[in-house]
């Protein structure tokens, strides 16, 4: 597995990605089927080329190592992962209400990611030192997508005072920890979920 270049910080490379339009596509749907199905190990370039039906040199100009293009595959998985939970939240008028089902939601994407559920049992010694010691930058750029909507919602005075990089922090490791270790008494059912963040996570915005 692989982490983002130096070309720029994660943040920016979720924002705005390098590679995109209908060839770039189509190559990262046919690499996210192969690592789905056999793990990122296994599958190699030949086998993306021969999948998305374009040849190596294509596939070399777009993403010129495996490692490109893993990093590509998860940049979009990320990408797909924050327009998902901002449509999940967008027509719920209250900071407390998106901070609420934005926790639900998260909980309920993760559940549902074909890649991250098959890498954890395929090949979870390639993961978990990425989702765990080295997982800083994306945790930053998680917790700098939900300081910005909470500074947002504090210039509207829609939250209390607050630090929103501290409760962004809480709420990033909180349900990352979740995700990666889903055992335990916190409910992660949608009703058990929003009941859960109503009365416990909602106080620190108030």
């Amino acid at each position: 597995m692989t982490e983002p270049t130096e070309r720029a910080p994660l943040g920016d490379l979720l924002a705005d990605p390098a590679a995109s339009g209908p060839q770039a596509d189509r190559i990262l749907d046919a690499a996210l089927e192969l690592y789905g199905t056999f793990g990122l190990r296994r599958t190699t370039i030949e086998d993306v080329a021969r999948a998305s039906g374009l040849g190596r040199a294509t596939i070399y100009r777009r993403f010129p190592t495996k490692n490109d293009l893993v990093t590509g595959v998860l940049l979009r998985e990320a990408r797909r992962f924050f327009a998902e939970l901002d449509a999940a939240v967008a027509a719920y008028p209250s900071v407390e209400e998106r901070l609420v089902e934005g926790f639900v939601a998260t909980l309920r994407i993760s559940r549902e990611q074909r890649l991250l559920n098959r890498l954890l049992v395929l090949e979870p010694e390639l993961l978990l030192p990425h989702a765990t010691g080295r997982a800083g930058p994306l945790l930053a750029a998680a917790r700098g997508y939900l300081a910005r909507r909470l500074r947002a919602a504090q210039r509207q005075g829609d939250a209390g005072a607050f630090d929103p990089e501290v409760v962004a922090e809480i709420l990033i490791r909180l349900t990352h920890s979740l995700v990666l270790t889903p055992e335990g008494h916190i409910p992660l059912d949608d009703e058990g979920a929003r009941a859960f963040a109503r009365r416990y996570l909602t106080p620190m915005i108030r």
